[in-house]
């Protein structure tokens, strides 16, 4: 433990060095003011831009909407003084300003610039999110981080992003699953994304999250990460921005940070209850068709991993539980599509499909595919969403606007699934088997549905019932029963 710690320490030292050195270079050289959009507020009414400078100085957010706009240019734009800090390791001037814009109309298109008056960026525009339920598509990006070479690999991303954006100019937002960098103390490889990124996302808001690879702090947080992006802060105490959600147009989106289960933010168990706490009342609160989440680790790994273990183990029965119907993932540089997914079994019924992108140029070869319905190699992917009210299709295509993979999805209920229902999927999961013994439960009748499973289960030690020679099955199945039949299940089947 010791050696790894040091070798910790060793590497970000000369990150450090490496990041602070080719961020002087970079600022040297000038950056172009482009701003990235975000939400902080409410999409119906806010707008939030960043934006870098090269030095320090007042800087605006210039914006009208687009009637008035093509009547006048600027000459009667609204003016918004940003917030600039300096986000550098070194306190040496790396200046990023923030710009929240309040009181916009909902659905509702508006130009904007910024910079001041010694030079001002070119002309963007962006459209407030509509406040009622109705058709629009977004794009999700995997892994984007750089394999060998950052400047050449982020421009491939770049033209994706633009592909993307070409193949549906309708999107209303994209979603990043983490690792958008290499290296999250490396400034300039933040602006490399944000430099490649604007074209698109200076029209539409990026909202990430932080993968382990935006987490190579000592002490785990994603500093830099949490510094560049403008988030919003409803998340639980302590994980404002890690963790975070919002709705838009009837879509609820909820954002993970997956890392902190690596062990290296020194958490507590109070720690880890009010992040679950959190998760399951924002979920919980939502009666929004589509439950989405974003978070960087996979559930369902396909190449092992002890922070996806976490992850299937703590936040999947929640997913399950409060109607989630899709989790974006990344991580392990594949496109894996699961089958959809109830407690380790497939579930074409009422099971969450996970989807792990991939957007960069670092692949991985192999794949544990069992719970795969499709798996891609050795290919940069986006995911473009289409939401049409009760409907939800996900395209994967390449950059050549090939698709890849395809899937359909129904909403899913919330997820109360009894005794009965999940030991009925197990039965199933195992190919139906015929119990030889009587059941033994009397609260099970022989003509229920569930007689047979239940019959099955309790004869191969899997269920015990309630006492009382009951089995209960219409209560709703906790999560620590639900491991504990899956184990008994695993250990029957050996």
């Amino acid at each position: 433990m010791k050696r790894f710690y040091a070798y910790r320490v060793c590497a970000f030292i000369i990150a450090l060095f490496i990041a602070l050195n080719i961020g002087v270079y970079a600022r040297a050289a000038g950056i172009i003011p482009e701003a990235l959009l975000s939400w902080t507020g409410t999409p119906e009414t806010t707008q939030t831009l960043v934006w870098r400078l090269e030095t320090r100085s007042d800087s605006y957010v210039e914006y009208m909407d687009a009637e008035a706009y093509e009547k006048s240019g600027f000459t009667t734009a609204r003016r918004v003084l940003a917030e600039c800090r300096d986000i550098s390791l070194d306190n040496s001037g790396a200046w990023l300003c923030e710009a929240e814009l309040t009181g916009l109309l909902p659905d509702t298109k508006y130009f904007y610039r910024v910079g001041e008056n010694d030079g001002w960026s070119e002309v963007r525009s962006f459209v407030t999110a509509p406040t009622e339920r109705g058709a629009f598509s977004f794009v999700f990006f995997g892994d984007i981080q750089v394999n060998t070479d950052a400047v050449t690999e982020y421009a491939l991303w770049g033209e994706l992003a633009a592909a993307a954006y070409e193949n549906a100019p309708d999107m209303a937002f994209g979603l990043f699953a983490g690792d958008i960098v290499e290296s999250g103390i490396s400034l300039t490889q933040f602006d490399l994304f944000a430099q490649n990124a604007a074209p698109v996302f200076g029209g539409i808001p990026v909202m990430p999250a932080n993968g382990n690879h935006e987490s190579n702090f000592i002490g785990g947080k994603p500093k830099m990460y949490l510094d560049y992006f403008a988030l919003p802060k409803n998340g639980p105490e302590g994980f404002e921005e890690e963790f975070y959600s919002f709705d838009y147009a009837g879509c609820h989106v909820t954002i993970l940070n997956s890392w902190v289960f690596s062990g290296e933010q020194p958490l507590k168990d109070a720690d880890f209850e009010r992040i679950n706490a959190w998760i399951e009342n924002d979920l919980s609160s939502s009666d929004a068709v589509w439950k989405i989440v974003v978070t960087h680790h996979p559930a369902y790994a396909v190449h092992n991993d002890n922070v996806a273990n976490a992850v299937r183990r703590e936040w999947s029965p929640l997913f399950e539980k409060y109607g989630v119907s899709l989790v974006f993932v990344g991580h392990q540089h594949v496109y894996a599509r699961s089958y959809p997914m109830t407690a380790g079994l497939t579930d074409f019924e009422n099971g969450v499909t996970y989807i792990m992108g991939n957007s960069g140029q670092k692949f991985y070869s192999s794949a544990d595919d069992r719970y795969s319905e499709r798996v891609l190699y050795d290919v940069a992917t986006y995911q473009l969403v289409r939401i049409d009210g009760n409907e939800l299709t996900v395209q994967t295509l390449d950059i050549d606007g090939n698709e890849l993979d395809y899937v359909s999805l129904n909403p899913r209920t919330v997820g109360v699934v009894t005794r009965a229902e999940f030991i009925a999927a197990i039965h199933r999961a195992a190919g139906s088997p015929k119990a030889t013994a009587a059941q033994p439960f009397v609260d099970v009748p022989d003509d229920s549905p569930y007689s047979a499973a239940i019959a099955w289960a309790a004869e191969n030690g899997i269920v015990n019932g309630v006492g009382g020679g009951r089995f209960d099955p219409d209560t709703q199945i906790t999560a620590e029963h639900t491991r504990l039949v899956l184990a008994r299940y695993k250990a029957c089947s050996a």
